[in-house]
């Protein structure tokens, strides 16, 4: 049974805008905008479909790209689904023009290198005084823990997402077959 309240994290190059203080390197979109007539489509419903449908989704939960990646079997599933990047340009271009709803962030380096890599990665973060801080999986889900919080006290202000006009409706391609985590 598809999980219909999941929002999207994608990390992406920086970009500047006047209303930001910040680069900002990350968008968090509800899951429904991947529908949106303007994303490449079937891509864009195919990644719908695996955002809602694969297992352990909660309502509400925010999924990083990466976490997609690792399910897809470490990225080699991505040629079933489709062009990710594609999908996640036009996302990009649909919140800078307000198409639909999105948080922009501007994350520090250690966060989006955890956020960047699978679920299970160790990351070693080198700090301008020689010293070292290892992160691994707990720092990474504390981290989408506190991205998600920040995800439901927007929808506690101003409701919920809105993922753009004219959505179309998901393939109905099954994506249980693609769902193969990395081992």
């Amino acid at each position: 049974m598809p999980v219909r309240d999941v929002h999207l994290l994608a990390l992406h190059e920086p970009y500047h805008a006047p209303q930001h203080p910040v680069p900002i390197n990350g968008t968090i979109v509800h899951a429904l905008t991947l529908l949106h007539p303007a994303v490449p489509q079937p891509d864009g419903g195919h990644m719908y479909r695996c955002l809602t449908e694969f297992p352990g989704r909660t309502d509400g939960c925010l999924v990083p790209l990466s976490t997609l990646t690792y399910e897809l079997d470490g990225g080699r599933g991505w040629s079933e689904v489709g062009d990710w990047e594609g999908v996640v340009d036009t996302v990009v271009e649909l919140s800078l023009a307000q198409r639909c709803d999105a948080m922009n962030l501007g994350l520090p380096d250690h966060v989006v290198t955890m956020l960047v890599n699978g679920p299970e990665t160790i990351n070693t973060v080198i700090h301008p005084d020689g010293g070292r801080t290892v992160l691994g999986p707990a720092d990474r889900q504390q981290e989408i823990a506190q991205l998600t919080e920040r995800v439901r006290d927007f929808i506690a202000r101003g409701g919920p997402f809105w993922p753009g006009d004219g959505l179309l409706g998901a393939p109905s391609r099954p994506v249980l077959p693609w769902y193969r985590p990395a081992t």
